[in-house]
């Protein structure tokens, strides 16, 4: 690890300890509602991606101030909330678009769903010209078999990314 990785470190761990100096003034449902959890890991990976990508490093001042300003943000009027998750999000598309981050379970939850449209879909299609008295049994059946086969999948992939450390 180059000296400059250890650098970066130090500022993810500011961000937390700022964040940290702030938590007594936050509500917990607030703390789970707003996601500050994952304003902690997108400082991690910020702070891990900085080196290399320019707009990631525009972003360390954006968390800074975000992370100064929490409790406000959080406390205060219903537009300076919206402002808090507006500066949260773009940083979040960011790390999505340009580093291939995902959520947690965000590739089980996406392949279930594609596996349900498509298991009902073809399921219903094949019978509906074999034997149409039968099509929402095996609509059914469709349905089940494609959210199995969409989970698998999606837990495949959801592992592979957490794996290589792109869960944000």
């Amino acid at each position: 690890m180059t000296t400059y990785n250890k650098k970066l470190k130090v500022w993810s761990k500011k961000i937390k300890t700022e964040i940290n100096i702030q938590i007594n003034d936050i509500y917990k449902r607030d703390y789970k509602f707003y996601k500050i959890d994952r304003l902690e890991r997108m400082a991690e990976k910020i702070d891990e991606f900085s080196d290399d990508c320019k707009q990631c490093n525009a972003f360390k001042t954006d968390i800074e101030d975000i992370s100064k300003k929490l409790s406000t943000y959080l406390a205060g009027s219903p537009s300076l909330r919206s402002e808090y998750e507006k500066r949260n999000e773009k940083i979040v598309k960011h790390l999505q678009k340009n580093h291939n981050l995902s959520y947690k379970e965000y590739y089980t939850s996406s392949y279930s769903f594609i596996g349900i449209i498509s298991g009902s879909a073809f399921f219903g299609a094949v019978m509906w010209f074999i034997n149409p008295n039968f099509i929402v049994p095996t609509i059914l059946m469709g349905f089940t078999i494609g959210i199995i086969i969409g989970r698998i999948m999606g837990k495949k992939k959801d592992k592979k990314q957490e794996k290589n450390g792109l869960i944000l």
